[in-house]
């Protein structure tokens, strides 16, 4: 077993979070798996409205947290999720609706794919911006064998 040295540079790092609808009808848990910030405001799982991390006293730090099957977590931004959302947004805005991509003043010229490669920057950045993730049973496994073979535990501190 190889215990991880447990540092934190973000408060929120390795929190469970709560997060509540901007109606407050619905009331969400999210654990922060990483050593990051978390956004104040993400979309509704439905898609449909708003939520936002309310309560912030109530934030439990759990490092060696085992999230479950489909529950949403933070992870560090990748390039290709990066990628994933920009071509969605392309897709979705390209031509539709009253504010058309493609009549973008520096995004339409570059057409949809040089369009999604532009986005990309700004929501990848430098990397360690949020990106949410459904835990899935791989997900799952990851966390419980991280925190079974490399397991966090805090550096003591010399009195």
């Amino acid at each position: 077993m190889k215990d991880r040295i447990l540092t934190r540079q973000f408060g929120e790092a390795y929190a469970l979070m709560k997060y509540v609808s901007d109606d407050g009808g619905e009331i969400e848990w999210i654990w922060n798996s990483r050593d990051g910030v978390s956004p104040f405001g993400i979309g509704k799982r439905s898609g449909a409205g708003n939520m936002s991390h309310a309560d912030w006293g109530e934030d439990v730090f759990i490092p060696n947290f085992v999230p479950p099957v489909g529950m949403r977590i933070f992870v560090s931004m990748t390039k290709e999720k990066a990628l994933a959302i920009a071509q969605k947004r392309v897709f979705d805005n390209w031509d539709r609706g009253p504010h058309q991509m493609k009549d973008h003043p520096s995004l339409g010229p570059l057409g949809p794919v040089g369009a999604a490669d532009e986005l990309v920057k700004g929501i990848f950045g430098n990397g360690g911006q949020p990106a949410v993730e459904i835990v899935t049973e791989k997900i799952h496994a990851h966390f419980a064998k991280l925190a079974l073979e490399q397991p966090f535990r805090q550096e003591r501190r010399a009195s």
